[in-house]
């Protein structure tokens, strides 16, 4: 049934219910939800449940999954503890009939064990193909399946605000989950919670079609029963803001994760800002581009003489929208491509021919996250210090897990304590906390830790004893 149809079928229920007429009195309201029964019948043999087992055979449970993903601490406060296992704690759906199934990297992200629970409840044990936490896809496989009936993939690009929109997945450990709603935006950037997180390319399609915990991984159809995007991630506290990776997203990045279990991106070695920032200032004649803040050392940035206050505003002839722009356009490319980029400087345009490297995490995402005597830590965000109830003027790192067992958590640390000074020494970021933590906490000693408890005004103090063998 096409669109022009729904939206009439629509204006009929409205009508209808306006004027006390039954649905059962329309055939045209018949036919639309016999036409949604359809779609689920063909959608959902293609989508799978996915539940996983961490470390030490601890279970990874919705909790774990949200608090990983987006950096913020449950509401118990507490630090992780086996659980029972829940029904599901992500979704995916089938890629093809080999068996590769795609699903978020923030559901597989740390897994022991995976198991994949098909439409028709059979079992499988699941092995990881390859993971992209800069997308946040992931492709698992199961072995030894046949007649696997694979997704029908879409065209994200031709997405519109306001096409309809239907979430499948496991819901709450619910599987086979339907829900039903719109495209509420496109082209979603900067989200610096999931940024935190890893999510760097996200480009993300908004939908009000309702997303829980458990749909991760999942796919966002269209009314033709085809995948427009992967479900991914949600507002903490708003209603009905979900939002999804776009399928032309996972067309390049699954491919890669199947045939070589990574993905490779170009690198250029730029700290970049929305130029529209500093349009004015460069004057520049719009507000296109990525002003270039800092030249990282040993980069094709560098090597090809890119300099600080320079607006890179093309690449191989292709304007450049915004700093988020440049990231994607760049990391198309394969290292070792040669580009040119158009930079504006001193009011004039330069052409610049850069060699690009292969862009590494370990350079463009530095200590996202370390343990130290079982605690980790996060730098604050906005999002974080309104869920904590925390001071926003007040300076320190977020405590986001503690190990079972360790110094941390006799220390009596619990995942949500703002650390504000270690050994009476002022911390506001995770590196602070880490270079202090290295400098203090040897072997026999013991370090005082001053922190402030999630929903509480009062500093508090405790110490951690550090082990003789650490």
């Amino acid at each position: 049934m096409n669109r022009s149809r729904i939206t009439a079928a629509l204006i009929v229920l409205t009508v209808a219910m306006a004027s006390g007429v039954t649905a059962a009195q329309s055939p045209l309201l018949k036919e639309i939800e016999d036409s949604f029964v359809r779609l689920h019948e063909q959608i959902g043999p293609s989508v799978v449940s996915i539940e996983v087992k961490g470390a030490a055979g601890e279970e990874m449970s919705e909790m774990d999954l949200f608090h990983r993903f987006f950096g913020i601490p449950g509401p118990e406060g507490g630090p992780r503890t086996p659980r029972p296992r829940p029904q599901a704690q992500g979704s995916g759906f089938i890629y093809d009939q080999k068996g590769h199934i795609v699903t978020n990297n923030h559901v597989i992200e740390g897994a022991d064990q995976i198991l994949v629970r098909l439409w028709n409840g059979s079992e499988y044990a699941a092995s990881v193909v390859g993971a992209d936490p800069e997308s946040d896809l992931a492709v698992v496989k199961i072995e030894n399946v046949e007649n696997l009936p694979p997704a029908r993939l879409g065209d994200s690009d031709a997405i519109k605000v306001g096409q309809f929109a239907v979430a499948i997945g496991s819901a709450r450990g619910f599987e086979g989950s339907v829900s039903f709603g719109h495209i509420s935006a496109i082209g979603r950037e900067g989200l610096r919670g999931l940024a935190v997180q890893g999510l760097t390319f996200q480009n993300l399609v908004q939908t009000d079609a309702a997303i829980n915990l458990g749909n991760s991984g999942g796919p966002l159809c269209n009314i033709a029963g085809e995948v427009i995007g992967i479900n991914t991630a949600i507002v903490w506290g708003a209603n009905s803001i979900g939002f999804a990776v776009p399928v032309n997203t996972a067309r390049t990045v699954i491919p890669q994760l199947i045939e070589q279990g990574q993905v490779t991106r170009g690198y250029l070695g730029v700290a970049i800002e929305d130029a529209k920032l500093y349009a004015d200032a460069a004057g520049l004649p719009d507000s296109k581009g990525a002003f270039v803040k800092r030249v990282q050392p040993g980069t094709p940035a560098e090597s090809a003489d890119v300099r600080v206050y320079d607006v890179i505003r093309k690449v191989n002839g292709e304007t450049v929208n915004d700093a988020a722009d440049l990231v994607r356009k760049i990391s198309a490319f394969p290292p070792g491509s040669h580009v040119t980029v158009q930079v504006w400087r001193n009011g004039t345009e330069v052409d610049i021919p850069v060699e690009l490297h292969q862009r590494d995490l370990a350079v463009v995402q530095p200590d996202r996250e370390q343990d130290i005597l079982g605690i980790r830590v996060r730098g604050t965000t906005p999002e974080i210090v309104e869920r904590l109830g925390l001071d926003p003027t007040v300076k320190g790192v977020v405590v986001t897990d503690v190990k079972s067992g360790s110094p941390g958590h006799d220390a009596r640390l619990a995942a949500g304590d703002l650390i504000i000074e270690v050994a009476q020494t002022p911390v506001s970021t995770p590196g602070e906390f880490i270079a202090a933590m290295k400098e203090h906490a040897q072997p026999g000693k013991s370090v005082f830790i001053r922190f402030i408890r999630a929903g509480s005004t009062e500093p508090d103090i405790t110490v951690i004893r550090v082990p003789t063998t650490p």
